[in-house]
């Protein structure tokens, strides 16, 4: 069927246990003013409330789309040896000249040096 069918589905199911979740507390206020001791929900209050919970979930299922296998071995057949362990989230790239592997410039370490020797001297 076509997707905007499930998601009316979904939107009929949520408006149906709005209106039973206010005809439950209709009833309750109803109970109360009455002074009546504890009465329990109607019949149709509870098959409203039954039904479209089941409308929801049914319209949220198809609105989901295709599941994928709960089984590892489906995804992991078509895999080779070599790609199994590749992990890129642990990947880490350097660009020449930053971060640990830099390589000693001596114009760098002479600018350090004499920016040290100009420091002593204004303190």
């Amino acid at each position: 069927m076509v997707v905007w069918l499930w998601k009316v589905l979904v939107g009929v199911g949520l408006f149906t246990l709005t209106h039973a979740a206010f005809s439950a507390a209709q009833h309750r206020s109803h109970a109360r003013l009455t002074e009546k001791k504890f009465e329990p929900l109607p019949a149709d209050i509870v098959l409203q409330t039954l039904l479209a919970f089941a409308l929801t979930c049914y319209g949220v299922v198809h609105t989901a789309g295709d599941f994928r296998d709960r089984d590892a071995t489906s995804e992991l057949k078509d895999m080779t040896f070599d790609t199994l362990r590749n992990r890129p989230s642990f990947y880490v790239f350097h660009r020449s000249g930053y971060g640990p592997f830099q390589r000693p410039d001596s114009t760098h370490s002479s600018k350090l040096s004499m920016s040290s020797s100009d420091l002593r001297l204004k303190f």
